[in-house]
């Protein structure tokens, strides 16, 4: 079957294309391996083809009417935590209430959602019952890193994301410490941020703030297939994708984060939980088990 997905970017802030390009390259590339030709762009729509969004439409939310009034097909990537009472985020990042409504008007007129969090499952399934989620894994195209030897890691620890006060405070405090960190205070090109892993020993994944409890599984993922250790903190243990992390709570990040640096070897670690996610979690597998499951039966 010739199918053709038109990526489409331009509902997004400008400052979360960075933020959100892991996501749209495992996207891409999964389809890719199922045979799907994959275009990517900013507002180019084609009615030819299945357009696919991330996120929601702040900046105009009657658009997703408008595609369907044309009969133009799309499909929706919801990246976000949405709670079963529609609090998103768990109101973690104070969102405006026409944020979850631009959502939903979204979420309503697609031919299909794909959920990153089950946590959201339950709510995007009430909106459009042709839901699921999208499964990330392993994905050959996303060996992006070409990882030093240890001896040329000049960075112990490095968070890379969107800037944070809290994260800004504990990357401090392990400075302080006498470790080697680096953090950005704004999203880093994908160029950048690969050419400091490959310097990095143990790559972070902070919680934003103290609201929250997401467990990044693009983040997990990228880093596994480079064979680049990360400490999650906060770990929904019920993830799928914490146990291919090194973890930690909140209250002993520091001892945590100590303890791993001296004791534990973090490229076999790594090297181990490569193969893991490579055996367990093939994205092109998973890929296929979603068209099957929300596209193919629709055409």
């Amino acid at each position: 079957m010739n199918l053709t997905v038109n990526i489409v970017l331009g509902n997004l802030d400008p400052q979360l294309l960075e933020s959100n390009s892991d996501t749209v390259s495992f996207v891409k590339g999964a389809l890719e391996i199922n045979g799907v030709n994959v275009k990517v762009g900013i507002d180019q729509i084609d009615p030819n083809s299945i357009n696919l969004f991330f996120h929601h439409f702040n900046f105009e939310p009657k658009f997703p009417i408008q595609l369907k009034a044309a009969g133009i097909s799309y499909g929706l990537v919801c990246t976000e935590v949405i709670s079963p009472q529609g609090i998103w985020n768990y109101g973690a990042e104070g969102e405006e209430p026409y944020t979850q409504a631009a959502f939903e008007l979204a979420a309503k007129n697609a031919m299909f959602v794909w959920c990153q969090m089950p946590e959201s499952m339950q709510i995007c399934r009430e909106i459009n019952p042709n839901t699921a989620q999208l499964k990330y894994g392993y994905l050959d195209s996303m060996a992006s890193v070409t990882r030093l030897p240890t001896s040329f890691q000049d960075i112990d620890l490095l968070m890379s994301g969107m800037p944070s006060s809290r994260r800004e405070k504990i990357m401090r405090a392990l400075g302080d410490a006498g470790h080697r960190t680096y953090y950005a205070s704004h999203p880093l090109p994908v160029y950048i941020r690969d050419a400091l892993l490959a310097r990095t020993r143990l790559s972070l994944s902070l919680q934003k703030t103290n609201r929250h409890r997401i467990v990044s599984v693009t983040r997990i993922c990228h880093s596994i297939v480079n064979k680049v250790p990360l400490l999650l903190e906060n770990p929904d243990l019920s993830s799928d994708y914490a146990r291919f992390c090194l973890t930690t709570t909140g209250a002993d990040i520091l001892s945590d984060i100590q303890l791993h640096l001296a004791n534990t070897n973090l490229e076999v670690w790594a090297k181990d939980r490569h193969e893991q996610l490579a055996d367990e979690f093939p994205m092109g597998r998973l890929m296929a088990e979603l068209l099957e499951e929300t596209i193919y039966p629709h055409l």
